[in-house]
């Protein structure tokens, strides 16, 4: 199997694809490992509960890298606006990518740097090829003028788990002025049962 590209999606659909034990994965990133285009990640509630849910191991790593915050503060007029209810958290993504790139190695993904894969010329040996290359697909857009239909197009399904019912709070501590640890944060919300 083979994913072309290796952002976030790439790497995590590789991490998982290996986890499911259906055979060797190759993720082509055209990149070297500390490029990176885009300076965060955001997370939300849904997608960190995905993401907990497909691999613990990867959440923990990323979790003890994140800033968590519960509510939206808007100030508009002088007048603060406070929505709640919608955690999110956030953190770099050449860290992200990093904590990513080493999980796949360490679980045997093959991770090919430098490696750019032509247009048209997907990898032969592949009984899958993953398409993860950006929004601005040069493959995908060359599938589509072919007469192939995107999954991507037909829709999408980054944080697509139903919304809990169940309430939520977490707060967290302020970050010490200069400090590089991560910020304390306490959540009320049981966390989700690992399998």
């Amino acid at each position: 199997m083979s994913c072309i590209g290796g952002g976030p999606a790439g790497l995590l659909l590789g991490i998982l694809l290996h986890r499911s034990g259906r055979g060797d994965v190759t993720v082509y990133e055209r990149n070297a490992p500390d490029d990176t285009f885009g300076f965060g990640v955001v997370f939300s509630d849904e997608t960190l509960s995905n993401l907990r849910s497909a691999d613990p191991e990867v959440f923990d790593r990323i979790e003890q890298e994140f800033a968590y915050w519960p509510t939206m503060d808007v100030v508009h007029r002088g007048r603060l606006l406070r929505s709640g209810g919608h955690g999110f958290a956030a953190m770099s993504r050449q860290r992200l990518l990093s904590l990513l790139i080493d999980r796949a190695v360490e679980l045997g993904v093959d991770v090919r740097h430098r490696t750019e894969i032509a247009v048209g010329q997907l990898p032969a040996d592949a009984d899958l090829v993953v398409i993860c290359d950006g929004v601005n697909s040069a493959h995908r857009n060359a599938l589509a003028s072919s007469g192939h239909r995107s999954s991507a197009a037909r829709r999408s399904t980054s944080g697509s788990a139903p919304r809990s019912t169940s309430p939520s709070s977490r707060s967290c501590s302020p970050r010490p002025s200069g400090a590089s640890s991560r910020r304390t944060c306490t959540r009320s919300r049981p966390p989700i049962p690992r399998s």
